[in-house]
C-alpha cells in the first residue's frame, strides 16, 4: 500500500511541493487528474476490495461559471463545493458534488474551470485544443463581446427551436390539408342545416305515398262536398237552414247548440279548401329523387365522419377551424423564419467583428509571450496563434490553436507535440502568465524546471510567484530556485510502515523549508554550506 491517507492543505498563492526522486510526487498528480474526471490507470485501483476515495475542498466564490452550472444542475453550494470520486477496486468509480451523485462528465465539466493541470502526462490544460480559446478571450478582454454573443446565440437557438416545432407541426398537418379540403368541399356542397335532414326523410315518406294520400283526400273530400246523396257539407248547411229557422223559438242552451253547429260548418269549409290546396299543389317530377339523394348524401357523409347527421355543421366548422389553423401556422412559421434569419444576420455581424478583435488580440499576446520564452532557456522557441474556422456556437465561428516550434528550422506544430514534459510547463507558464486573467482556478505543474538550472530555474521561479499573486499555483519541482520562491512548502517522503511503503506529506515551517531546500542543493548528505546558501537563496527571494 502506498497511500493509506493524506490530507493536504495546499494553501493560496504558490505552494511547491518538493521530495526525493520516486517518493510518490507523481501520485498526487494523478490524484488530482483523477478528480478531474480522467480514466483510471491500473496501478491506482485499490486491492483487497477496498476502495480508492478522492475529494477535494474548492472555493468557488466568484467562480460565476462554477456557480451557474451548479444551479443548472439544482446542486445547492455555499462558498465551498466537495468534489470526490469513489474507485472501486474492478476500476469502475462514482463522482460525487457535494454528496450529489454526478457523471463524471459533469464531474470534468467544473473541474476544468477549478483545476488546471500542466505536465507531459497530463491530458489537461494548454495540451487541450479546446481550452485556447478561452485563453485568447481571457487575455483579450472584449467580455462584452463575448456575453452578447452568448445571448444572440441561445436567443437563436430558442428561435431555431421554435422553428423546428412549427415546421414539423406544419408538415404534419398539411399532409392532411388535402384531405381536409375535400371533405370541406364535400359538406360545403351538401350545405347541411340543422333538421333538415328529418324534414327531408318526412317529405320523402310523403313523395313514397302520395297516390295513396291523393287517393285519401279525394275520398274525404266527396264525402265534403258531393250533391247525391248529400255531403258532410251540404247536409249540415242544409240542416242549419232548418235550425235557423226556429231558433227563436228554442231555449238559450239549444240556441247555442246551433251556433256551435255553425262554426263547425265554417271549419268544415276551411277543412275542405285546405285539402283542396294540397292536392292541387304541384309537386316537381324529381323532387323524390332529389331529396333521396339528399337523404343518402347526409347519410353516407355522417358515417364518413362517425357523427349523427344533425352534427354534420359541426364537423364542418371543425374542418374549416383546422384548414384556418393550417394556414395560420404557415403565416407564423413565416413570421418565426424572418425573425431567426434576422438573429442569424445579427449572430454573423457580432462574429465578424469578434474575430477581428481576437486576431489583433492575438497579434499582441503572441508577442507578449515570444518576449517571456527567452528567460524560460526556449530562446529558439517561436509562438503563434493560429485561426481556423469552426462551425458556429456560443463562442463565434473562431476555432483557435495554439502552435509552437523550439528550433528555428522546424515548422510550427501543435503545443502536444513537443516531447519534453519541461518544456511544456515553461511553454504553458509564458502563456498562463501572459494571458491568464482568469484567477478562479488553481494551476499545476509538473516538470517545470525540467533541464534548466541557475538564472533559468530564477525565472521560472518568478513567474510562477507572479502568477500566485491573485491564485493558487501548485508547483512539483526539483529546483531549490523555484522552491525557495514558494509560500508554502510541502514535502513529500516515503517510509516503510508494517512491510509497507507509504507516503505522507508534510507542511514544512521556515527551519524544515531550510533544511528541504539545502537537500535539494547538496542531494543525500546536507552540508552546513549547502544550509547557507539555502537560507541565503530564501532570503535573496523575499
Amino acid at each position: 500500500m502506498l497511500i493509506e491517507k493524506i490530507e493536504i492543505n495546499v494553501g493560496s498563492g504558490l505552494c511547491v511541493l518538493t521530495g526525493e526522486t520516486g517518493a510518490g510526487k507523481s501520485m498526487i498528480l494523478e490524484s488530482l487528474d483523477l478528480l478531474s474526471g480522467r480514466r483510471i490507470k491500473p496501478n491506482v485501483r485499490p486491492k483487497n476490495e477496498k476502495k480508492t476515495i478522492i475529494s477535494a475542498i474548492i472555493d468557488i466564490e466568484g467562480n460565476e461559471k462554477v456557480q451557474k452550472y451548479l444551479h443548472s444542475l439544482e446542486i445547492d453550494f455555499e462558498k465551498e463545493i466537495i468534489l470526490k470520486r469513489v474507485i472501486d477496486h474492478d476500476g469502475k468509480s462514482k463522482a460525487f458534488v457535494n454528496d450529489n451523485v454526478v457523471a463524471l462528465n459533469t464531474l470534468r465539466e467544473i473541474s476544468s474551470h477549478v483545476i488546471e493541470i500542466h505536465s507531459q502526462f497530463s491530458e489537461q490544460g494548454l495540451l487541450d485544443n479546446a481550452t485556447h480559446l478561452k485563453t485568447l478571450d481571457g487575455f483579450g478582454e472584449y467580455k462584452e463581446q463575448l456575453n452578447e454573443i452568448s445571448e444572440v446565440w441561445n436567443q437563436m437557438k430558442i428561435i431555431e427551436n421554435e422553428y423546428s416545432k412549427k415546421k414539423a407541426l406544419l408538415e404534419q398537418t398539411t399532409n392532411n390539408l388535402e384531405i381536409y379540403n375535400h371533405d370541406y368541399e364535400e359538406l360545403k356542397s351538401l350545405d347541411p342545416k340543422p333538421k333538415e335532414f328529418f324534414d327531408l326523410e318526412k317529405k320523402k315518406k310523403v313523395l313514397n305515398n302520395l297516390r295513396k294520400i291523393s287517393e285519401s283526400l279525394n275520398e274525404v273530400l266527396d264525402n265534403f262536398n258531393r250533391e247525391n246523396p248529400p255531403g258532410i257539407e251540404i247536409l249540415v248547411s242544409s240542416n242549419l237552414n232548418i235550425l235557423n229557422k226556429i231558433k227563436d223559438l228554442l231555449d238559450n242552451e239549444t240556441s247555442k247548440n246551433i251556433e256551435k253547429l255553425d262554426s263547425i260548418s265554417l271549419d268544415l269549409s276551411e277543412i275542405s279548401n285546405s285539402l283542396e290546396h294540397y292536392l292541387s299543389k304541384e309537386i316537381e317530377s324529381d323532387s323524390l329523387e332529389t331529396i333521396d339523394d339528399r337523404v343518402s348524401t347526409y347519410k353516407r357523409l355522417s358515417q364518413k365522419h362517425s357523427v349523427d347527421v344533425e352534427n354534420l355543421v359541426d364537423v364542418m366548422d371543425i374542418i374549416k377551424k383546422k384548414i384556418s389553423s393550417i394556414e395560420d401556422n404557415q403565416i407564423s412559421l413565416n413570421e418565426v423564419q424572418e425573425q431567426l434569419k434576422e438573429q442569424e444576420t445579427r449572430y454573423d455581424n457580432i462574429c465578424k467583428k469578434l474575430s477581428d478583435m481576437r486576431k489583433g488580440k492575438a497579434k499582441i499576446m503572441d508577442e507578449k509571450i515570444n518576449h517571456e520564452l527567452p528567460s524560460l532557456k526556449l530562446e529558439n522557441a517561436e509562438f503563434k496563434t493560429i485561426f481556423e474556422t469552426s462551425e458556429k456556437n456560443e463562442s463565434g465561428i473562431d476555432k483557435v490553436v495554439f502552435k509552437i516550434k523550439t528550433n528555428p528550422k522546424s515548422d510550427l506544430g501543435d503545443i502536444k507535440s513537443i516531447s519534453s514534459g519541461g518544456e511544456l510547463c515553461r511553454i504553458a507558464l509564458a502563456i498562463k502568465v501572459t494571458a491568464e486573467k482568469n484567477t478562479s482556478s488553481t494551476i499545476v505543474f509538473d516538470e517545470v524546471d525540467s533541464g534548466i538550472g541557475g538564472a533559468v530555474s530564477t525565472a521560472v521561479g518568478e513567474r510562477l510567484r507572479r502568477l500566485g499573486v491573485n491564485r493558487q499555483v501548485f508547483v512539483v519541482t526539483h529546483s531549490p530556485q523555484v522552491a525557495s520562491l514558494g509560500k508554502n512548502h510541502l514535502l513529500v517522503n516515503k517510509n516503510f510502515e508494517k512491510n509497507e511503503i507509504c507516503i505522507q506529506v508534510k507542511k514544512l515551517n521556515d527551519e524544515e523549508k531550510i533544511y528541504e531546500i539545502a537537500r535539494m542543493i547538496s542531494g543525500k548528505n546536507v552540508t552546513d554550506e549547502a544550509i547557507k546558501a539555502a537560507t541565503k537563496l530564501i532570503e535573496s527571494s523575499q
